[in-house]
């Protein structure tokens, strides 16, 4: 496409002062850089929030007292945990009325030692009442695992292929799960039988110095309530009105959501609120540099107007110039925070504490996009009152370089 002269002219004015034109490229860059980065960071944990909920299938948690916090730690944020309470108090909770199903799991930790394929959360599952992990196997085909046999979450990678070890002993996998974007992805699920074999080896029993009856533990009790059944009353129920040495809590999931969600919103209002002042300092910096340099430069306007340019052009290569600087600067900022991402997405996981980073190519262009247009507009109407001056003054007042 064929330059016109208000774009050439505005191109080689942004040539000829290039320390001016690259700090309100600066200035537009940072921008858009913060708005990207704190995009994918706010996106990626509401994602994974909600992808969590969606895979619990469970209204209401029972784990041990004062363990919500380690609860939401491996739910949301992938974190490893080992905290158990006595299978007798199953039979209590489950016969309450409102109560459909209830189903126990066991939390392990492996080590990341040789003696270990890899450092991973080891969940033990009852076939027989459970009513999550099934419905994961059902969606991908597998069948549910036998004694000796293990299934693992879509990022585990075993180094035989077919194969996992454990504290020295080796189990099948006979299935891998499709990638959900949670902790669930480096998790591996087996039998309770599975897991007393584990507790059971002469190496765990090396590690952790007893051999504990896995049948008898479980970590947390996963229920579902029967339709129209009050979540809140029941989990109440379990915490006040079971016996007073009972040692377990009951939370309902959406409890455990509500909390985790509130720190989320938290952050995306301080965003919003930093992208505001941001936005705000941005443009008040380049309405400055802008009507400094228009100043500067009444002489050249006016020397261009006697030579039949009209205030609309004049006003044009001014608007020009901002929206050459927002695509500028916008583009480079969001490519540097794309490329952040993709390159230390690892590091900023394990620094914040978050389940995973969005990164997907679609996701990134089109917020790449959004970055853009939020770019050009703040330049643009940095650049708006510079034009404005321009358009109504004189020739004259030009040509003399009187100050706008």
């Amino acid at each position: 496409m064929k330059k016109t002269v208000v774009q050439t002219m505005a191109l080689k004015n942004l040539q000829r002062r290039p320390v001016r034109s690259w700090c309100m490229i600066f200035f537009v860059f940072m921008l858009a850089a913060s708005l990207f980065l704190s995009t994918v960071l706010v996106d990626s944990m509401k994602d994974g929030l909600e992808k969590t909920a969606n895979r619990m299938g469970a209204d209401i948690i029972v784990v041990p007292k004062e363990y919500e916090r380690d609860m939401a730690d491996s739910l949301f944020l992938g974190e490893m945990c080992s905290f158990t309470f006595d299978r007798s108090w199953i039979e209590p909770i489950s016969s309450l009325e409102g109560v459909k199903a209830a189903s126990p799991q066991l939390y392990m930790e492996s080590l990341a030692a040789s003696c270990c394929s890899s450092e991973t959360q080891l969940i033990a599952f009852d076939p027989e009442t459970d009513f999550i992990v099934s419905s994961w196997l059902s969606d991908n085909g597998i069948s549910t695992p036998k004694r000796g046999e293990m299934i693992i979450g879509n990022l585990i990678r075993p180094e035989v292929a077919g194969e996992i070890r454990f504290f020295d002993q080796t189990y099948k996998v006979v299935g891998q799960l499709e990638k959900t974007g949670t902790n669930y992805d480096v998790c591996v699920f087996m039998t309770y039988e599975t897991a007393q074999d584990i507790m059971s080896s002469p190496r765990w029993l090396e590690t952790f110095g007893s051999n504990p009856d896995a049948s008898r533990l479980v970590s947390s009790l996963m229920i579902r309530t029967e339709a129209g059944a009050d979540f809140k009353t029941i989990a109440r129920t379990i915490n006040y009105s079971l016996a007073d040495d009972c040692p377990v809590a009951a939370y309902t999931t959406n409890g455990i959501m509500t909390d985790a969600m509130k720190t989320v919103n938290s952050m995306s209002g301080y965003s919003v609120i930093l992208l505001s002042l941001i936005s705000i300092l941005v443009i008040a910096a380049l309405v400055c540099i802008f009507t400094i340099t228009i100043n500067e430069r009444t002489r050249e306007f006016g020397v261009l107007s006697s030579l039949g340019a009209g205030s609309g052009k004049l006003s044009g290569i001014v608007l020009t110039e901002g929206m050459l600087i927002g695509l500028a600067g916008g583009l480079i900022g969001s490519l540097f925070a794309a490329a952040v991402v993709l390159i230390f997405g690892s590091t900023i996981v394990t620094l914040l504490e978050i389940p995973k980073l969005h990164s997907e190519l679609g996701y990134l262009l089109l917020l790449t996009v959004k970055c853009l247009g939020l770019s050009l507009l703040v330049s643009i109407a940095a650049s708006l009152y510079s034009a404005w001056k321009i358009n109504r003054s004189h020739l004259d007042a030009l040509i003399k370089g009187e100050e706008l």
